[in-house]
């Protein structure tokens, strides 16, 4: 029993040791984690940046340019009922009905008006006939008048040299007569005729107003051009259209909505100035929709905007970049949001370490390479980063091992 205790009390005294060995290994384990061993392998940064899908060609559904017509004087209209946002829609389908009471109560005034205008317009003509009919009977009558007096001139030739110069002197005033009364005629008819045509203008004017507001009656529905999805406008406060908002009515304004083309899809995204230099057009781009779990669709920086612009949702200025996507996928609707990640960097065969591994001094960069005598401070050339990882142009070969931390004694 005594060699059998003995037996047990070694077995227990190795299992111990074997415990402690191990407890000592996975504290060695502990401090490895602290060294990286830099080696050669992929490396990729990428830039990501949130963004909106559209199709690269959309079909604008503009206000109706009668609505804006100056002579109708309406500056915005207020919406009774519009299409729901995003629906597919088919050409002659709904898309937006506008109030049209401005434009009835316009249409109503123009039409009093011009009732009180064609009735000026008809006595006009009126007066115009009349008064010319008399000066027609005037001319005629002083046309026999001087007849009259012809006769008597040519009498005269057996009268008195002084009944002969009266004669004379009667029928030379009859003509005269005659030549004022058609030049006052004329004058009486062009006077008359401009007032006439004045009040012709003015009728014209009026009907030709009343027909505008007949024609924006008819515009104040809105009905899509062609076949797609419909995505409506913003205010000028960014806000979508909606039932019981208004909208303006200058036909140069945004247009009331859009019908993005899908068969082409761009990303519209926006870069913070501090990262624009980073990326260039044509660089490529992975594109994944937090709609579409398992797609990821390829694509290249379309364009840049050369000018940076103040954005609400950001801090600082921004640059709109454009996307334009490989391919398309059923899935993708207008406006869906995107995860842009845009690669400024893709190398097979690179020397990368973590980025703490990498500390900062007056402007350059250092690592502390672990050394059989101790950690050693050595400089590196450094390059583009990604989320994790930072390369390594220069300084450090493969193999060698850098501390993840500073070393104790510097701290």
């Amino acid at each position: 029993m005594a060699v059998k205790r003995k037996h047990i009390l070694i077995t227990a005294v190795v299992l111990c040791i074997i415990a402690i060995a191990a407890f000592a290994g996975s504290m060695s384990t502990t401090k490895s984690e602290k060294v990286f061993v830099v080696e050669k392998g992929p490396f990729e940064a990428t830039l990501n940046c949130k963004g909106e899908i559209n199709g690269l060609v959309a079909t604008p559904i503009p206000m109706p340019k009668i609505l804006g017509d100056r002579d109708l004087r309406i500056w915005q209209l207020k919406i009774l009922n519009l299409a729901q946002d995003g629906k597919y829609v088919k050409k002659g389908d709904f898309i937006i009905q506008l109030d049209a009471s401005q434009i009835i109560s316009g249409m109503r005034e123009v039409q009093q008006s011009l009732e009180t205008e064609e009735a000026d317009l008809k006595n006009a003509r009126i007066d115009s006939t009349v008064t010319l009919t008399g000066l027609r009977e005037d001319i005629k009558n002083a046309k026999l008048d001087l007849e009259y007096n012809k006769i008597d001139l040519e009498q005269s030739i057996y009268e008195s040299a002084a009944y002969q110069r009266k004669a004379q002197m009667t029928y030379k005033k009859a003509e005269n007569t005659i030549a004022k009364k058609q030049r006052d005629y004329l004058l009486e008819q062009n006077k008359l005729k401009m007032k006439v045509s004045r009040s012709e203008e003015q009728v014209k004017r009026s009907q030709d107003k009343i027909a505008k507001f007949q024609q924006a009656m008819q515009a104040a529905r809105v009905t899509a051009p062609e076949d797609g999805i419909v995505i409506f406008g913003e205010n000028w406060d960014g806000t979508k259209y909606s039932k019981d908002g208004t909208i303006s009515t200058w036909s140069s304004g945004p247009p009331i909505a859009t019908l993005p083309d899908m068969s082409e899809v761009i990303s519209e995204t926006y870069v913070k100035e501090i990262d624009i230099s980073k990326i260039n057009v044509d660089d490529d781009v992975r594109v994944t929709f937090d709609a579409l779990e398992e797609v990821t669709i390829n694509g290249k920086i379309k364009s840049i905007a050369r000018v940076g612009e103040d954005h609400k949702d950001f801090d600082m200025k921004v640059f709109k970049v454009l996307i334009h996507l490989d391919e398309t996928n059923d899935g993708l609707k207008p406006a869906m949001s995107s995860n842009n990640n845009i690669i400024i960097a893709q190398e097979t065969d690179a020397l990368f370490v973590p980025l703490k591994a990498v500390f900062k001094e007056g402007g350059n960069s250092f690592v502390y390479l672990k050394t059989g005598t101790g950690p050693q401070k050595t400089s590196v050339t450094t390059g583009v980063e990604n989320e994790e990882f930072i390369l390594v142009k220069k300084g450090l070969e493969e193999g060698d091992k850098v501390l993840l931390q500073l070393p104790a004694e510097v701290i």
